[in-house]
Formats: C-alpha cells, structure tokens, sequence
C-alpha cells in the first residue's frame, strides 16, 4: 500500500516537473546511444554505420521516451491538459464561433434547467402544500351504467368528511364543468 502511494505521489510530482524530467529523459538516451555507438565503433565499424546501428537496435527513441513519459506520469490528467490547451487554443483563434457556442451552451443549459424544474414542479411534487404527498389519493364514484369513474356530489362529500374518521383532510376541486371533484389528504 505504501509502495502505491509513493508511485501516486511520483507520478503527481511528474506533473509539475516535466521540463526536467523531459531534459533528464533526453540526457540518459542520448549517454546510451553514444555508449552504443562506442561499442559499435570498438567493433569496427564505421562511425555513420555504428551511429545507424546503435539506432536499429537500440529501438524507436520517440518510442522510448512514449513508453517512459506513460510509466512516469499521470497520462489520463497529461491527455486531459493537453486536450484543455488545445481546446483554449481553438476558441482563442475564432472568438466569433467562441462568442457563439458559449452563447448556445448557456441558452441550451437554461432551457433544459427551466424545463426541468416545471417537470419536476407538476409531475414529482403536484401538491406543494400536501406535507405527505404519498398518502394523498383521489376518491371518485361509480354510477350505473357507467364504465369509468364518476364525480361524488357535494352532500355525499359531506356525508364522507363526517364518517370518514382515518382522513385529515379533503381538498375541493372544480372541474370544467362546474361539478366538484375532490381529493383526500391523509
């Protein structure tokens, strides 16, 4: 565990020295290549042809510090930054398109925002002054004849506020057509 939150904070610290650890990187292969080279001449052979030879197989020198700058750092956060640089880069170059996708943004966050809050005020809290708003129920009629529910008339809501002793309260509502529809707190 102590092993890993030494890597951590090596990898953190990797951040914020990168010109360093760059120049320290290009330092060590550039010793090596020569070493390689030096070896290759001792070999015999000519100086362009131990230079090449050390390349081959010393490997991809771009590849190589690829592997070690992935191994030293954080490359999710290096990816992020330079993704964050790049994209500064571009709104800087066009402010006018700039200008406008940030205009768009904001309209488009705040129009989804209000939509939200209407939605969530009708459809998730109906009844903002029922305190229990899942105890509340509507009460509705059924009529001979009739396939669906029907209105409760006003002294049948009275009949039912006097005998039911459960509810707390009942709520009146007038519907389009001048008849009471009404709907019972717990």
């Amino acid at each position: 565990m102590r092993e890993h939150f030494r890597t951590l904070m090596h990898r953190l610290a990797a951040l914020f020295r990168r010109r360093r650890l760059e120049d320290d990187l290009a330092e060590e292969l550039r010793s090596h290549l020569e070493m390689a080279v030096e070896l290759n001449l001792s070999k015999g052979m000519s100086e362009e042809e131990a230079r090449r030879e050390a390349l081959k197989s010393f490997g991809g020198v771009e590849q190589t510090k690829e592997l070690y700058r992935d191994q030293r750092g954080l490359p999710m956060i290096e990816t992020t930054l330079q993704d964050l640089r790049f994209g500064l880069r571009m709104l800087r170059r066009s402010p006018g398109f700039s200008l406008l996708a940030i205009l768009c943004l904001t309209l488009g966050i705040g129009a989804n925002a209000a939509v939200f809050s209407w939605v969530e005020g009708i459809l998730f809290r109906p009844y903002p002054a029922v305190t229990h708003q899942e105890q509340l129920l509507a009460v509705t009629g059924t009529a001979r004849g009739e396939t669906g529910p029907t209105l409760i008339s006003w002294p049948d809501l009275l009949d039912l506020q006097r005998s039911c002793t459960l509810i707390d309260s009942f709520i009146v509502n007038k519907n389009n057509h001048g008849e009471h529809d009404f709907q019972r707190g717990e």
